[in-house]
């Protein structure tokens, strides 16, 4: 029996539904999630919001490309490894939907990384879309 590996169906922003491998640093820590929580694994990512890249990785954009925030709909398993990998930082939903301006921004910290400037600023901005969103949902 092969290894399993983690991916996730995520929505932009924009409404597209991308599927994205978890990159290999989160692989181990899902599997041993996933032993300990047998019944319930998939709710760590229920609605969380995760980087993701805009755009393949290409010489164009000096294989930096930018790096969104999507919403993960979905966690699943398949026994083949894919190329398009989301990035390592995510929120869960009970992190990210929390009320107050500091938390706000601690948040923000986290999920904007050591990314350039500009795209400190695109993170910000989506973090503060799908938190709106979340509230015009309640």
């Amino acid at each position: 029996m092969g290894k399993n590996y983690y991916y996730v169906r995520v929505e932009t922003l924009k409404g597209d539904i991308i599927d994205f491998q978890l990159p290999n640093d989160l692989q181990a820590g899902m599997r041993a999630y996933r032993h300990e929580h047998p019944q319930d694994w998939e709710e760590l990512f229920r609605d969380a919001l995760i980087n993701i890249p805009s755009s393949a990785y290409t010489k164009a954009n000096n294989y930096q490309p930018m790096i969104r925030l999507a919403c993960i709909r979905k966690v699943f398993t398949q026994k083949k490894q894919q190329r398009r990998r989301s990035r390592g930082q995510f929120l869960t939903r009970e992190n990210w939907s929390q009320r107050g301006v500091t938390h706000f921004f601690e948040s923000a910290c986290f999920i904007q990384h050591d990314y350039s400037r500009w795209n400190q600023c695109v993170l910000l901005c989506d973090y503060a879309r799908w938190r709106y969103r979340f509230r015009i949902k309640k």
